[in-house]
């Protein structure tokens, strides 16, 4: 009996653990340490009980940590390695703080979404309701959008996409029929304030991701339904061409005003060259290759947080103007292999693809939803070399690929 009192219990403080972090993701950085503490907390706790509850999903994030220590072997600067380890500690403290918890099934996760859900709208509300003051204050409407709409504690409007994507997704995934009217509208309001947000936000990759998983999901759970599937499709086409005359859509529209091949191919850029966003990326993936041919560092790359002068050397060959030499190459899979190596690269897809997979095996379309939408989104940002995409994909990647079938859980109990 105690022993079951003491697993429920244990469960409980998983869910707000969880809830915290996911909570914190958002806030300023001493926010995210002291949830990653309770973590921690709740790891010592099965530690004290001798559980252990290995699963081999976490053994990817372990070996990437692995490797990047390995890294201090080879890299040209070893101070800022040994900054850019530091940065990247959740890759091995966090699988081993799941590890010591006690086995757990998804309603434990769910309820720690549940909890960050709503702080994600009520950040959602409060983002809105700052930007429509400076936009009353200013007189346009800017501050109602991009990054302006999140420019407070250093937050960053494709990172907070990544959020609210994610939450938009365990929303629509999580919704039944049989769930009570009061969850159901609860549960719709907040859908509508996170996907509001998400538009103003203004992340093509996130809004079209989004879409497209939700689309492709009820495609296939309902393909005898053709006349919901009519629906779906048109409300989908309404909604893009809503888009279109939001800022959202002038972004759009922006990208294709430079030929993306000169980003290619041009041998030399002027200061008032009109770069895009996408055309940025095409330029960093030409620095990418171009560098690591050069250097013949395909194998071992040039170390943890040590790539950037290399970076910076393959924009200065084409005089690109000198503001971008700080930024990185703005894609994880291509920020992974120039300084971890090709092995790297594979260990990130392994991770991406174990939780895929898991998805697939257990039917549950929001882990194999979040798989997707994280492989689309690490295509335009470094998000797991920041500290706040780190927290949120890491904390919801082990809980879950950590959680087992209801019918372990009622054994342990019995």
């Amino acid at each position: 009996m105690n022993s079951r009192l003491s697993h429920k219990r244990q469960n409980q403080l998983m869910s707000w653990a969880i809830g915290l972090v996911l909570i914190s993701v958002p806030l300023p950085y001493t926010y995210s340490s002291i949830s990653l503490g309770v973590l921690g907390a709740v790891a010592v706790m099965g530690m004290w009980h001798k559980q252990l509850n290995w699963r081999r999903g976490y053994l990817w994030p372990m070996l990437l940590f692995g490797l990047m220590v390995l890294s201090l072997m080879w890299t040209e600067e070893v101070e800022k390695s040994l900054r850019g380890i530091g940065r990247q500690l959740p890759f091995l403290v966090m699988p081993l703080s799941f590890l010591f918890w006690p086995k757990f099934d998804k309603r434990v996760w769910h309820k720690g979404m549940d909890l960050g859900v709503i702080g994600m709208a009520f950040l959602a509300l409060i983002a809105v309701a700052r930007g429509l003051f400076r936009a009353i204050d200013q007189g346009d409407y800017s501050p109602l959008f991009y990054h302006e709409l999140v420019d407070f504690w250093a937050l960053n409007a494709i990172y907070m996409s990544g959020v609210t994507a994610t939450c938009l997704l365990y929303l629509f995934f999580t919704d039944h029929p049989d769930r009570p009217r009061a969850e159901r509208w609860r549960a719709l309001s907040l859908g509508a304030i996170l996907l509001g947000f998400l538009i103003l936000l203004s992340s093509k990759n996130m809004i079209l991701t989004t879409l497209v998983i939700a689309l492709l999901a009820k495609a296939y759970t309902h393909r005898r339904r053709f006349k919901r599937l009519i629906v779906i499709g048109a409300v989908g086409i309404l909604s893009v061409l809503a888009l279109a005359q939001t800022p959202w859509g002038e972004r759009w529209a922006q990208q294709q005003s430079t030929p993306i091949a000169d980003a290619w191919n041009c041998e030399g850029f002027t200061d008032i060259y009109p770069w895009t966003g996408t055309t940025l990326r095409v330029f960093f993936t030409r620095v990418f290759v171009e560098q690591l041919t050069l250097d013949q560092a395909w194998l071992k790359g040039y170390g943890i947080n040590a790539g950037q002068a290399k970076i910076a050397e393959g924009q200065n060959r084409y005089y690109v103007y000198c503001g971008y030499n700080t930024y990185n190459l703005h894609n994880q899979y291509w920020q992974t292999v120039f300084e971890l190596g090709l092995m790297g690269g594979i260990i990130l897809l392994a991770m991406l693809g174990h939780l895929a997979l898991q998805g697939i095996k257990r039917r549950d379309w929001f882990v194999l939803g979040f798989a997707l939408l994280m492989v689309a989104l690490m295509t335009t940002e470094t998000y797991l070399w920041r500290q706040r995409g780190l927290i949120h994909f890491m904390v919801l990647y082990l809980a879950m690929v950590g959680s087992v079938s209801s019918g372990q859980i009622k054994s342990i109990e019995s």
